[in-house]
């Protein structure tokens, strides 16, 4: 009866491990793609689309290069979408802005000037 109850105990015990090993290689793989260049890429094209449609006629406004989201390599801004290329991964879809206005991004050296007129 005791190797019975002790059988089980290991058993539970071991799979009780297993459980936790798979859940922390679960929140590992997690925690390394919240820091992926796709998920930066999608935040600045996010942010540049809220400034966009917060705008004003006459407001201009920068990004810097080499920003937080990591290195800027080219924004653009074409059918009402907001795209940005960081460090060499271009964007697909883009991220929709809703401004009445005419937006235009030009590179000014070390950073993009975004003018809505």
């Amino acid at each position: 009866m005791k190797n019975k109850r002790a059988s089980i105990m290991q058993q539970i015990i071991i799979q009780i491990i297993l459980i936790g090993l798979i859940f922390a290689i679960f929140l590992m793989a997690t925690a390394e793609r919240a820091n992926a260049r796709d998920v930066k890429q999608q935040v600045l094209e996010k942010q540049i689309a809220l400034l966009i449609d917060s705008a004003e006629a006459g407001m201009n406004f920068e990004i810097r290069k080499m920003n937080v989201n990591g290195l800027v390599e080219s924004v653009e801004v074409r059918d009402g979408k907001v795209f940005v290329r960081v460090e060499g991964l271009s964007s697909i879809k883009g991220y929709p802005y809703f401004s009445k206005y005419s937006v235009r991004v030009r590179d000014d050296g070390d950073k993009f000037v975004v003018s809505v007129r």
